[in-house]
């Protein structure tokens, strides 16, 4: 049977409540991916989110767990069987094509998750939609951006520290 002609017109486009939890699923997924592990860290993941969007990425955290997209042991956090289809579904959306192993069609199941998805206030970012949209590449682009300056920094400093160095030197005694 053809799940997507079976899919209801609602599931075509995602709400911005749906958008917004894509995202943070997003946000697992890639964080997972990165340490090549199922589960990562929540405070880690929430401490990279910058200070002005972390009430609403904690909220929203919360609700994917109460859901059972998300599954947490101790402060890990990583996707559960339901949030591998939510995420199939998430990443079908945005055009990637799957793997058979990753495409999970689950109909049924989409539609309660999208459901709850849409119902929960929780998932209303306290943003605009647009920043939470580029949150995950955001995040992907800081540490590139820190370690490309970090040698700078250095360089800068340690010239810094030179120039005061020969100023004093060349100063006549007094």
């Amino acid at each position: 049977m053809d799940t997507t002609a079976s899919r209801s017109h609602d599931m075509d486009a995602m709400t911005e409540r749906a958008t917004f939890a894509a995202v943070l699923v997003t946000l697992v997924r890639q964080r997972c991916a990165e340490a090549g592990t199922p589960r990562t860290s929540r405070t880690g993941l929430q401490m990279r989110v910058p200070v002005h969007e972390r009430p609403a990425v904690r909220r929203g955290l919360d609700a994917l767990i109460d859901h059972g997209i998300l599954g947490m042991t101790g402060e890990d956090i990583g996707l559960t069987t339901h949030g591998r289809v939510f995420s199939a579904y998430c990443r079908r959306m945005r055009g990637e094509r799957l793997h058979d192993a990753e495409d999970a069609r689950e109909p049924a199941m989409l539609k309660r998750q999208l459901d709850a998805i849409q119902s929960d206030p929780r998932f209303d970012p306290d943003y605009s939609l647009d920043e939470a949209r580029s949150l995950p590449g955001r995040l992907e682009e800081s540490p590139r951006q820190r370690r490309g300056r970090g040698p700078l920094i250095w360089i800068v400093l340690a010239l810094l520290i030179a120039l005061v160095g020969v100023f004093l030197l060349a100063r006549p005694p007094t």
